[in-house]
């Protein structure tokens, strides 16, 4: 019934022509995967006979929209709301455009939690609102602001099933477990009395979240404190259960950049690194809007673009875009930063997740299984959204101290382990053309300036990009009085999901010899078209993988991707490819400074760039990357700046070289130096270590070293050093939770 649909839409006739025979079907659980999926009855045509569809290049997309044509939908933003509009209006018939400064997906819509998730906590908020005594004096009100939030909550269930079912390339189901450590808790989260049960209901709301999909995600379940044991080793033992549900979980970047690449195989013309710079009215300054200028990013070349409606999807940047249209609008989006953090993945065990419902401060806290990594966040801070990447480092160390909470005891979390952290900002929105007394919307806002006619939407969250496109969309063609057929997105897979199997991956390791982890990824990046990407693939000189060369050890990223993408999905930044097209800088910032020169070599071999070009894209993105945060914490202007015991342990592992379980006199002085800290005299340097070695027998045990932390001042020469060598404050020693897993590099 999907295909034959998909058909309707007079697009790929003949994939849909030959899955009729196949329409028979059932719903299997994949419990290799997480994966619920259809299982044709009958064979289909092999994914690697499908061919792709082809996008034009990147070139040949701004000819086409400097061409002076006039487009029926003009999109300003590449997150996944604007290229969800994108490929909306393509699908519908209608003749559309999309701009987009940076690279698709470069601000808000790669640096989520990366959870496709329904949201349980709104649906608690709810409760706890309306439970408030405030629901007595306004009773209409705060039952009307439940309704909202519940609808809320049942469509991003809608959308997390559209989502999952239709794009297993790029989507998965995820176990998250709750740790109860206490059948009342207090103080109760979402602050309100009612919910210090929370650990007694738990699975009865679990089970009714589970019914607001229809029981179509893998079903909620308990583990006894044993069972959490041998499937959670890492976890605190102090637990009377654990509470496990499931949520969809996939690669933003590369989710979005799918959606953007589909609108273009659709018919959109699609163009990164293309900024607006102006609006074109059709009176002067007074009449509605027909057009806008814009600008190329890579050449500075301007030029116009005219359309019968325009839509700006800019996320928390969409007051900078209305600010063009009126310098003197109101703001209609504040932005809320949240901070992630990559820790190793033994941190998560099994592909098994952890979700602190009662942080110190109110918030939820994931504990994830990404990308081979542990992803830990968010946080919530408001303030104005910048495009920079670098996190506050206050908030990397409150996310390892909540984190450290539930971990066994003999877990060290240490801020060495950070791989990589980041921020990103979602739109908290309010319509500032509402009319007086108009309700405040709980979830996304479309708003349409009367002046100029240009409609803006944002909010929202990435779950339901979806139906945020299709919302603006209908209103935008009832609006303009647009010819359009049905939205037909909700039975349309991106980008590789047309043909796709779970099989695929067994396929490429046997068609290609590339290794099982390559393949996996391959397959879950690109869908079908990783037999395009493999095709690519050279010796690798090796008995096994025999094919394919990776771009740094431990990833199972390959050189030829880079090829790929810079020739077939518009890639055109060393930045870009290190971040957003694969995530190693997001995942480990310091493997994505050590590929970028190779990056940027076989960038500039497959686009034709000079040495003086390769050379500034590789300073570009060494200038990006660090950016990012990494096992060395950045602590200007931070407030938690106290070492912890974690952190002294970790500097005397690094002084114990031979790693025998002391420090001797040699080993002080060699770290000294290679710290930047030498000894002026050797007179000095003895008169350092007789402090450390109160024992004389030339041995510095861990427990020693500690305690000469702590008992020496400040003013301690190497102490000092140090301490100012790793950015953090060494007056103490701090004690408690509070001070643990915070400061060391």
């Amino acid at each position: 019934i999907t295909m034959l649909r998909y058909a309707y839409t007079k697009r790929h006739h003949a994939i849909a022509a030959t899955s009729v025979v196949g329409i028979s079907s059932i719903v299997l659980f994949n419990t290799e995967d997480n994966h619920t999926f259809q299982e044709q009855k009958k064979k289909s045509p092999p994914s690697a006979l499908i061919t792709p569809k082809t996008i034009p290049p990147r070139a040949e997309q701004l000819t086409r929209l400097s061409a002076g044509e006039t487009y029926d939908i003009l999109v300003i933003g590449g997150g996944a709301t604007g290229s969800g509009v994108a490929l909306d209006a393509a699908t519908r018939g209608l003749k559309t455009a999309l701009i987009e400064r940076g690279d698709f997906a470069s601000e808000t819509s790669s640096r989520s939690t990366k959870l496709i998730w329904a949201g349980i906590r709104y649906i608690a908020t709810a409760v706890a609102q309306l439970l408030r005594p405030g629901t007595v004096l306004h009773p209409i009100e705060s039952v009307k602001s439940f309704v909202g939030e519940f609808k809320m909550v049942m469509g991003a269930h809608k959308e997390r099933k559209v989502l999952l079912e239709m794009n297993p390339h790029l989507t998965n189901w995820v176990p998250i477990a709750v740790p109860m450590k206490s059948w009342v808790s207090w103080p109760p989260p979402f602050g309100h009395p009612l919910f210090a049960i929370a650990p007694v209901v738990f699975p009865g709301v679990m089970k009714f979240y589970d019914s607001l999909s229809g029981f179509t995600c893998p079903p909620s379940h308990l583990m006894s404190n044993r069972r959490a044991k041998r499937k959670f080793p890492q976890l605190d033992e102090d637990v009377k259960y654990v509470q496990v549900f499931y949520e969809g979980q996939h690669n933003d970047a590369r989710t979005c950049t799918c959606i953007a690449l589909t609108a273009a195989e659709e018919g959109a013309t699609v163009a990164n690194y293309t900024e607006m710079t102006g609006i074109i009215r059709e009176k002067g300054d007074k009449g509605p809007a027909v057009g806008i200028t814009c600008r190329n990013n890579l050449t500075g070349e301007e030029f116009e673009v005219r359309s019968k409606a325009i839509i700006f999807a800019g996320g928390p940047f969409t007051d900078s875009l209305r600010k063009l249209e009126d310098p003197d609008c109101k703001n209609a989006v504040k932005g809320a930063a949240g901070t992630h953090v990559v820790l190793p993945g033994y941190y998560c065990a099994d592909g098994i997740g952890l979700l602190d419902i009662n942080t110190s401060d109110g918030r939820f806290l994931f504990f994830l299984p990404w990308q081979g990594s542990t992803l830990v966040g968010t946080t919530d801070r408001k303030e104005d959204a910048v495009s920079s990447p670098g996190p506050p480092e206050d908030e990397i160390q409150w996310i390892l101290n909540e984190a450290e909470k539930y971990l066994s005891k003999d877990m060290k979390v240490r801020r060495a382990d950070v791989l990589s952290a980041w921020q990103g900002y979602r739109p908290l929105a309010s319509d500032p053309n509402a009319a007086p007394g108009a309700p405040v919307s709980r979830d996304h806002i479309i708003s349409t300036n009367p002046d100029t006619g240009i409609t803006f939407i944002t909010g929202g969250k990435w779950t339901t990009y979806r139906e945020m496109a299709e919302d603006v969309l209908n209103r935008v063609i009832k609006m303009k009085g647009l010819k359009a057929g049905p939205c037909v997105t909700d039975t349309m897979p991106l980008r590789g999901g047309v043909g796709y199997s779970r099989n695929i991956p067994v396929q490429l390791v046997q068609d290609f010899g590339v290794s099982e982890e390559t393949a996996k990824h391959l397959a879950r990046t690109y869908g079908v078209n990783a037999f395009e990407v493999c095709k690519l693939t050279k010796p690798s000189g090796k008995k096994w993988p025999r094919f394919g060369n990776v771009l740094i050890e431990g990833y199972p990223y390959l050189e030829c991707e880079i090829e790929y993408c810079c020739k077939n999905e518009m890639v055109v930044t060393v930045k870009d490819m290190l971040t957003l097209r694969t995530r190693l800088a997001y995942l480990n910032s310091a493997a994505a400074l050590e590929a970028a020169p190779k990056v940027a070599d076989l960038m500039g071999k497959s686009l034709g760039w000079s040495k003086a070009e390769t050379k500034r894209q590789l300073d570009e993105a060494l200038a990006a990357l660090t950016e990012f945060g990494g096992s060395v914490p950045k602590k200007v202007g931070s407030k938690l700046s106290a070492a912890t015991l974690t952190d002294i342990r970790a500097l005397f592992d690094q002084f114990d070289l031979d790693k025998n379980g002391f420090i001797d006199y040699q080993e002080m002085k060699t770290m000294a130096k290679e710290l930047g800290s030498p000894f002026e005299t050797e007179e000095e340097a003895q008169k350092t270590f007789k402090k450390m070695d109160v024992d004389n027998n030339g041995r510095v045990y861990e427990d020693r070293f500690v305690q000469w932390w702590h008992e020496t001042g400040p003013d301690d020469k190497l102490r000092k050093e140090l301490g100012n060598k790793f950015k953090f404050s060494a007056e103490k020693l701090g004690t408690g939770s509070e001070s643990r897993g915070v400061a060391f590099g």
